[in-house]
């Protein structure tokens, strides 16, 4: 029931996603991708509220023990690096955008100047775990779950793999679409 609910209320969200997207394309280019680098962000921030949400109302999850914002933070770097992995070839200063909103929105709650720093690192680490040329990803999802849950040991890992692997799945295929609308629209040409 929850779940319904939730989807209802992102299915709308993500209406009011494709009408802001088809503004950005109206735009000059430079204002085009500042303005898709907080498209991006809100998407992120969105899919991070949405996976802690779920986490926290199904009965059972192994996420429910953790801090929510700690949860938040990591879910919100994985869809980071999701956007830095679909986009960084086409635009750089898209993940300058968004690592700026991230420190306005929540800068004193994630470390203020280092965040940036430590987020980097993490995409480096889910990068070289991450495999697109077999589609097998348990050791990007062993490495999301050591950093959410700090020592892998102590939880069923394939069951929070699993998770955070369809998560990370469906917010590429999210972000994937975006790259095609604004290939479409003469955005991001390769």
């Amino acid at each position: 029931m929850i779940t319904s609910i939730i989807k209802k209320v992102f299915n709308s969200k993500s209406n009011s996603h494709h009408k802001k997207l088809k503004e950005i394309r109206e735009l000059p280019e430079d204002r085009a991708q500042r303005e898709l680098g907080r498209l991006l962000f809100d998407i992120c921030v969105e899919n991070a509220i949405q996976f802690v949400t779920e986490e926290f109302y199904k009965e059972g999850s192994h996420f429910r023990n953790l801090d929510k914002h700690k949860l938040f933070h990591e879910i919100l770097a994985i869809n980071f690096w999701l956007v830095d992995k679909k986009f960084s070839k086409l635009n750089k200063s898209l993940l300058d955008e968004m690592h700026n909103l991230y420190s306005v929105s929540y800068g004193e709650a994630a470390g203020l100047h280092a965040a940036a720093d430590s987020l980097r690192d993490k995409y480096r680490v889910y990068h070289d775990s991450w495999n697109d040329v077999t589609g097998y990803q348990d050791q990007f999802g062993l490495k999301a779950t050591e950093f959410i849950f700090g020592d892998a040991d102590a939880v069923p890992v394939e069951q929070t793999s699993f998770w955070i692997i369809s998560h990370a799945d469906d917010a590429l295929k999210t972000f994937s679409d975006i790259k095609k609308k604004c290939r479409i629209a003469g955005r991001g040409k390769q």
